[in-house]
């Protein structure tokens, strides 16, 4: 029973993952597919095993956008260490700030979903989705972290994004089936991810601790 308690969440994953929607709110709102940083930062792990930081250097200038805003939404200024990190061909440092830059990413599209209090249901669910989509850049790390200290927080952020994709309801066909949003369990739910995300990537803590500010 264990083993099917652990396999059902990660098929409900899956389709989650293909759930599709009219427009995928991405970075830029709007992006259709493939969330733009989720694009770049598999450029960029590409480019980091070729040494080719011109290459990384220029998808660094097509996020330019997502750096000025969560510098005014974090306080954190990521571009400056990026380019430090290009000029000293440092591998480590361009995917820590990638890394960074992915889970601001995951913070904001919580706060936005936090913010409207889950009442517009096609922009949370495609906010999610995005969310799923910088998940699965993480996975890899989070088994490897699991494996090495034999933890299981790749299963229970499964279940946690399970249980936040619950949280939003569902609107129902005429009325029939419908499930009301729960902004008290997606709250919740979404405040563990963030947490466990920062004790599995340290170098998140200074991004857990910030206050979002978007006006």
């Amino acid at each position: 029973m264990p083993k099917i308690r652990n396999v059902i969440p990660a098929i409900v994953l899956c389709l989650l993952l293909t759930f599709n929607v009219s427009e995928v709110l991405g970075y830029g709102y709007g992006v259709r597919g493939k969330d733009t940083l989720v694009a770049v930062y598999e450029d960029t792990a590409g480019f980091l095993e070729k040494n080719d930081y011109a290459a990384i250097q220029r998808a660094v200038e097509e996020i330019e956008v997502p750096l000025v805003n969560y510098h005014k939404y974090y306080r954190i200024d990521l571009k400056p260490l990026f380019l430090d990190a290009i000029e000293k061909h440092d591998k480590k440092a361009v995917l820590a700030n990638m890394e960074k830059l992915i889970y601001f990413a995951i913070r904001e599209k919580i706060y936005w979903n936090k913010k409207d209090n889950l009442e517009k249901p096609i922009a949370a669910k495609a906010r999610l989705k995005v969310i799923l989509q910088y998940y699965e850049l993480f996975k890899p790390q989070i088994k490897n972290y699991d494996e090495k200290n034999h933890s299981a927080f790749n299963s229970e952020i499964v279940e946690l994004l399970v249980g936040m994709n619950d949280s939003l309801g569902e609107v129902g066909s005429f009325g029939y089936n419908a499930k009301p949003a729960n902004p008290e369990e997606f709250i919740r739910l979404s405040g563990r991810l963030e947490d466990v995300l920062a004790i599995i990537f340290p170098h998140f803590a200074e991004g857990r601790k910030a206050v979002i500010v978007t006006h």
